[in-house]
């Protein structure tokens, strides 16, 4: 499933995980992204990761040149999502096609986790990202994507558009 087919699924499950609803008893509790379990091939290495006051962890792989990416910039990047058990989940990588999305809406064109881990970017710069549940896809999951679930991005950010 492609990224932008579900921007309002995303947006709804947002607001649910904001509005801390959960699906049912059997949801599992959201485990801090500091204490989660990460594969070792993500490289995910949270004690060199900044965190921002909304919770997500973000780390500066190649930092890129030029202008900022800030809200109301039309967006090109690349991105990869992996499950924290590293599964790759999706990727604009195997289909050569960057994803475009117009960045800083209210509400989100993306998860928020991913819309604010994009803001600040520089043009061919490299981010990874660790976005927990209430960033992401919150109490209601989306499937392969458990509830409750942290998730782990790489991010390119190729231009503005």
């Amino acid at each position: 499933m492609r990224l932008t087919r579900s921007v309002t699924a995303v947006a709804a499950l947002a607001l649910l995980a904001a509005c801390g609803l959960d699906t049912g008893p059997n949801v599992p509790a959201p485990i801090d992204p500091a204490s989660d379990t990460y594969a070792s091939s993500l490289n995910v290495d949270i004690s060199k990761m900044t965190k921002t006051t909304s919770g997500l962890y973000y780390r500066d792989l190649a930092l890129g040149e030029g202008v900022p990416a800030m809200a109301g910039d039309s967006v090109q990047v690349d991105y990869t999502l992996w499950l924290t058990n590293g599964t790759k989940v999706q990727s604009t990588l195997d289909n050569s096609t960057p994803f475009e999305f117009l960045l800083g809406q209210n509400p989100p064109h993306v998860i928020p986790g991913f819309d604010e881990g994009v803001q600040g970017m520089l043009p061919g710069g490299t981010r990874q990202l660790v976005i927990p549940p209430q960033l992401a896809w919150g109490s209601a999951g989306q499937s392969p994507i458990q509830p409750n679930a942290n998730v782990v991005f790489q991010i390119t950010y190729l231009k503005k558009f």
